[in-house]
């Protein structure tokens, strides 16, 4: 009788923690008023909350990536405020749910460095004590000591709109996931925090200095709050390295109007490239470069420099063979000389269009996750390695092209990075020894990021460096809902996201050391002493973690920009 009670009991417990909210909670939880007051899609969230209802998805609402803390208690001049200012990393989320740390409500002002045409955040965020209306925020003029100033343009006001993330039967999380140009905010619900996001490019010709200001934040019939910021520009530019991409895969369309702001967006956030399809030739000879070579004056103009890595061609792994599939078809459709001579015959193709329309510089991205096929047994595993290894041979009949394939399994990459038939390699998993080694040898990109968050400031800058890493292709996203967006396109304008301004603060990262690198080749070669500069950046990389996929317990993510001063510092005194 006590085990039936005990598993009536867990029985229902079960069902408890299925049916997260009924419907009245599930449009009560802080998460959806926050989506309703930012103008998210009134049939896409009725339709979501029936979703979280009836436990097809689940809503989360916490955050366990920082410390717990209370709602704040308001101070008499919080409360005839109606709201209070705090300062959050811009690398940690600020949630619907999120309560401010006892630091971030005692840190009264923003400083913030950056050198000669470089964007930087600058971020506050607003917890209200009630609702606020008609939220302006407003800059002053920032000058430097010797009166000189920064123009006013060169600063861009955005809200952080809150939108779901979370596909499929994934958790749900209603997170600030798009920057969008507002000097106004209509609402900021009560209990229900939010971020505003100012991004500051400083100009290329600004003059040395510590330019002081303040942002003003003003809401309708309430005491304005005034935020002392302070911007140090360094006098120097950062350098771009010649031999390292940024591509966002799954990037690209056809869409001419809206590629090009893409393009725009990419190149503004440090991207070089793309990992595409749509540089894919048309037509039943594979011959019609129309539509690609498009696609290739477009990034010229705006400005991208490569690496492009032409994805039509790839063989993509699945878990069976017959499920595994290429651009002629699946398991043995695709696994023979006919396909492998159709591929050869389209890059042949390509490279004789590239030469003749001068195309950026790009590769043949051949193969990515065969390793999969691990799941399907030893021999089928084995089978799958000596068809790629045909498919890179055949390709590689083609002269003056480079190729690359990415692996996912250890024992893939270890067998492959080093064939005469591949000019770039990557890893789709976390770093290990013999990758290590290999990426001082050869071109090596790593495919994924563990995590949207402050992982990708460090797995696109400071790690890359470290292990020699000369290519990464952050997932573009496509779906309002899916997690990897970089940009959203609507309102016919390409919005970033979040996670892209922290990539480009990786990307800055890198330019940073390579700059430093730079100066120090060209000390050396006038007989000046390189000792200190070199110092800092072991110091740097000593520090930074072997893991990109995971966060890595005791580094503290938030000291990065301590990091970027020290480079910088050793800059100055070579730049001189």
């Amino acid at each position: 009788m006590k085990r039936r009670k005990g598993l009536i009991l867990i029985l229902m417990l079960v069902l408890s923690s299925s049916i997260v909210y009924a419907k009245q909670d599930a449009a009560n939880t802080k998460s959806m008023k926050a989506l309703r007051v930012d103008k998210y899609s009134e049939d896409v969230l009725d339709t979501l909350e029936i979703q979280i209802n009836v436990g097809k998805n689940y809503l989360t609402e916490e955050d366990k990536s920082l410390p717990k803390a209370s709602e704040p208690v308001p101070s008499a001049e919080d409360s005839k405020k109606g709201y209070l200012v705090f300062f959050r990393n811009y690398l940690f989320d600020v949630n619907p749910y999120s309560n401010p740390l006892k630091e971030e409500m005692e840190q009264k002002e923003i400083k913030v460095f950056a050198a000669q045409g470089e964007y930087e955040p600058i971020t506050f965020s607003v917890y209200p004590f009630t609702n606020l209306t008609g939220c302006k925020i407003t800059l002053s003029e920032f000058a430097n000591e010797k009166g000189e100033k920064l123009a006013k343009d060169a600063f861009q006001i955005n809200n952080a709109v809150y939108r779901p993330q979370g596909t499929g039967s994934d958790p749900i999380f209603v997170k600030p996931t798009v920057l969008e140009k507002a000097r106004e905010i209509a609402k900021i619900e009560q209990g229900i925090p939010k971020t505003v996001w100012i991004t500051v490019k400083v100009p290329e010709d600004a003059k040395e200095g510590t330019y002081k200001g303040k942002i003003t934040f003003s809401p309708s019939g309430k005491s304005a709050a005034d935020i002392p910021v302070t911007v140090t520009v360094l006098p120097f530019k950062l350098m771009q390295p010649s031999d390292v991409s940024w591509s966002p895969i799954m990037a690209g369309s056809w869409n001419f109007d809206e590629l090009e702001k893409e393009m725009i967006v990419s190149k503004e956030h440090g991207m070089t490239g793309m990992v595409t399809g749509c540089l894919a030739p048309e037509g039943k000879n594979s011959d019609d470069f129309t539509k690609a070579n498009k696609v290739m004056e477009l990034a010229k103009k705006v400005g991208l420099t490569g690496d492009f890595a032409l994805f039509n061609l790839h063989i993509q792994g699945e878990s069976t063979w017959e499920s595994t599939f290429g651009p002629f078809g699946s398991g043995d459709k695709m696994f023979c000389q006919a396909s492998y001579d159709k591929a050869r015959d389209v890059i042949k193709k390509t490279r004789d269009n590239a030469i003749q329309n001068k195309w950026l510089p790009y590769s043949f991205y051949l193969t990515t996750e065969l390793g999969y096929l691990s799941v399907a047994g030893e021999q089928v595993y084995n089978k799958t390695m000596k068809g790629a290894e045909q498919y890179y041979k055949t390709a590689r009949e083609v002269e003056g092209v480079r190729l690359m394939a990415t692996f996912n399994r250890q024992e893939e990459l270890s067998s492959h990075w080093n064939l005469p038939a591949l000019d770039v390699f990557g890893n789709n998993g976390e770093m290990f020894p013999e990758f290590e080694k290999a990426a001082k040898k050869k071109p090596a990109w790593i495919c994924f990021i563990g995590s949207m968050d402050r992982l990708e400031r460090i797995g696109h800058g400071f790690y890359m460096w470290k292990y020699s890493i000369k290519g990464i292709r952050p997932w573009f996203g496509h779906g309002e809902r899916n997690p990897s967006i970089l940009s959203m396109y609507y309102d016919k304008e390409h919005h970033p996201t979040i996670r892209f301004e922290r990539i480009r603060e990786g990307v800055d990262d890198y330019k940073y050391i390579y700059t430093l690198s730079e100066y120090i080749k060209k000390a050396k070669a006038g007989g000046k002493s390189t000792t200190a500069a070199e110092a800092a950046i072991k110091k740097v990389m000593d520090q930074i973690p072997q893991s990109h996929k995971k966060h890595t317990p005791g580094f503290d993510y938030m000291k990065m920009d301590d990091m970027r001063w020290q480079i910088a510092q050793e800059i100055v005194k070579l730049a001189k």
